[in-house]
């Protein structure tokens, strides 16, 4: 009888602790920066699915690495040069301050047609740009009108891009953690270990990081680990997954993948 009466409230505290396993998994949502320039960037590829490649449009190794990470189901963005602080060179279709906003879009139309595959955008360099009122708005409106998201790299403290971003209800999050502006492996390893803090405090956390060999290879040492740590890496794909070109775009994946392992082997000998 006493254990008749316990029982619910075993199952209370049960419940409760399941919950809280659940609660304690923070999202980890990498971003490798500037691929498409330098042939060691295919290396990437041996990182999991999860990690987002945002790439520099027109660049000669571009089109490559897009159409491998589709056919591998990763997501893609589009990495679109803004004018620096410093003067430093953009490359292809970099947007300046001076530009009218119709130079902006259509600085934007013609990456994003380089990269038709991206989903979301986030700013190379950019911190003379980013911190423009008025260039911001110009793009970001565009960002809208093609249904991608926005990440802001954050390269300086002045960007208005969150601010923007929201009053015009494009889907946005921002850099929290640069991880390998130094190639030193304490370096790394001290920002890899604010990351997980970050994660564990706020439940998820933005990173970017660079295809540089000794990140890759601090990656793939690295990962393995976060899970039963209790963290998750997890796509843009899936942290914006209603933004609306991500969830056009991996809804028409998932119905192709169907339709395929719907078809009968008889009626597909008959094809």
């Amino acid at each position: 009888m006493l254990l008749r009466l316990l029982m619910p409230c075993i199952i209370f505290v049960l419940c409760g602790l399941i919950s809280l396993q659940v609660k304690a998994k923070s999202d980890i949502i990498i971003i490798l920066d500037d691929l498409g320039y330098r042939p060691s960037d295919v290396a990437a590829f041996s990182l999991p699915k999860e990690i987002t490649f945002s790439i520099l449009p027109q660049t000669p190794l571009a089109s490559e690495i897009a159409k491998r990470a589709d056919q591998e189901g990763r997501a893609i963005m589009l990495h679109m040069p803004m004018q620096a602080q410093n003067g430093k060179d953009m490359g292809p279709l970099g947007l300046t301050t001076d530009m009218f906003a119709g130079a902006i879009t259509h600085n934007v139309r013609k990456a994003i047609k380089s990269l038709p595959n991206a989903v979301g955008l986030n700013n190379h360099m950019g911190s003379a740009f980013t911190g423009q009122h008025e260039a911001m708005e110009a793009l970001l409106k565009e960002v809208k009108r093609q249904g991608l998201f926005f990440v802001d790299s954050r390269t300086t403290v002045l960007t208005k891009g969150e601010e923007i971003a929201e009053r015009l209800g494009v889907p946005n999050a921002s850099r929290q953690v640069f991880l390998d502006h130094k190639l030193d492996p304490t370096f790394l390893l001290k920002q890899f270990n604010q990351m997980k803090r970050i994660a564990k405090r706020d439940g998820h956390v933005v990173v970017i990081g660079h295809p540089h060999p000794a990140t890759i290879d601090f990656l793939n040492t690295h990962l393995p680990s976060l899970e039963e740590e209790g963290f998750t890496l997890t796509s843009v794909a899936d942290y914006f997954s209603h933004a609306p070109k991500v969830a056009k775009q991996f809804a028409e994946k998932h119905a192709h993948t169907a339709s395929l392992t719907s078809v009968s082997p008889t009626s597909s000998l008959l094809n």
